[in-house]
């Protein structure tokens, strides 16, 4: 038994070795792959799993009272119309891949719009929190500490409603520019008597993704130009802002046969809707947290970086040390 236990136990550590051979050669070859893999190593340096655990935890304990302290917004402020709650039902609904019918986010917000403003505004505090930790851990990534010094709390905590209030803009706009967009490029192509041409609806479903992507794209430039402490202008972090958002896209489509199968699970019974939304607030985290990786390992912004004090100048003189030839250069 000894003998057979040696000749398994040999045999992994030859193929643990043949794959890290084969990764280290895959790395030497294409510098987009080494960016990958540079990216998650930082990830995995900062601990990004316990800091999308955390930002999980907030995200889930605030997502309903800041769900109803939005809806409870519309409904009081004067002349905003029923399309307008439609606007941001349909940007919750697009959040929340293959939850969105079991959660009725329509009647969830307007179970609480009655509280009052006054009450439904102390629910903000939640969504601070989150933002918070949102902000310590893009920092932590980035490689600054949590909180910069000399900042004022009262200040910060402005700044963080100012950026939640971004966010919740960001939603309700790109859901009404997408379904603006659908319905006036549906209405010209029925001019044109185009709209029963094969391949209408791709046009549709494209030009909807592409106005996603850009909103997603402001989304991450804000997020990771303002809340990770860079120095690096925005001009070198919108690449990474875009690949967030394409990826962020990406991981719905994906998400919606994940997340079908998770809250079909009998195991889960009553409470599967809820795992749902806690596996989806952590798969988002966690690829949030990955994105801002991607983007602070990136040549231009490490160089930006550099004048900084802490583990983010460390990181870049070590790239920048390291020999062309090893396969560990960082890209641009």
């Amino acid at each position: 038994m000894a003998k057979v236990i040696d000749a398994v136990g040999r045999r992994v550590e030859a193929a643990t070795e043949a794959a890290k051979g084969l990764l280290r050669a895959a790395r030497a070859r294409w510098k987009w792959f080494d960016h990958l893999a540079r990216a998650y190593e930082r990830y995995q340096d900062r601990r990004g799993d316990r800091l999308a655990a955390a930002l999980t935890s907030y995200g889930f304990l605030s997502f309903f009272p800041l769900l109803a302290l939005a809806y409870a917004l519309l409904g009081y402020l004067v002349g905003v119309s029923d399309q307008a709650r439609e606007y941001f039902v349909d940007a919750i609904n697009s959040l929340l891949p293959g939850l969105s019918a079991q959660l009725q986010i329509e009647k969830i917000a307007q179970s609480k719009a009655a509280a009052g403003l006054i009450g439904t505004a102390g629910l903000l505090l939640t969504g601070l929190g989150w933002v918070a930790v949102l902000r310590e851990s893009l920092r932590d990534i980035w490689g600054f500490e949590p909180v910069a010094e000399g900042v004022n709390f009262l200040l910060m905590k402005v700044w963080d409603a100012a950026v939640l209030v971004f966010l919740g803009a960001m939603l309700i706009c790109s859901s009404a520019a997408t379904t603006v967009t659908g319905q006036a490029t549906n209405a010209v192509l029925g001019w044109l008597g185009l709209d029963h041409v094969t391949g209408a609806g791709t046009v549709l479903r494209l030009l909807s993704l592409t106005v996603a992507i850009v909103f997603d794209t402001l989304i991450f430039l804000v997020l990771f130009s303002r809340l990770s402490g860079t120095r690096a202008p925005w001009r070198r972090i919108i690449r990474g802002a875009l690949v967030g958002a394409v990826g962020f896209e990406i991981l719905k489509q994906i998400a919606t046969l994940l997340l079908a199968r998770t809250t079909s699970n009998p195991v889960y019974a009553s409470f599967a809707v809820l795992v749902g939304l806690m596996v989806w607030i952590n798969i988002l985290s966690r690829f949030i947290l990955y994105a801002a990786a991607w983007t602070a390992t990136r040549r231009v912004v490490m160089k930006a970086d550099n004048g900084a004090t802490g583990p983010a100048a460390e990181d870049a003189r070590t790239v920048s040390a390291r020999p062309d030839g090893g396969g560990v250069t960082a890209v641009g």
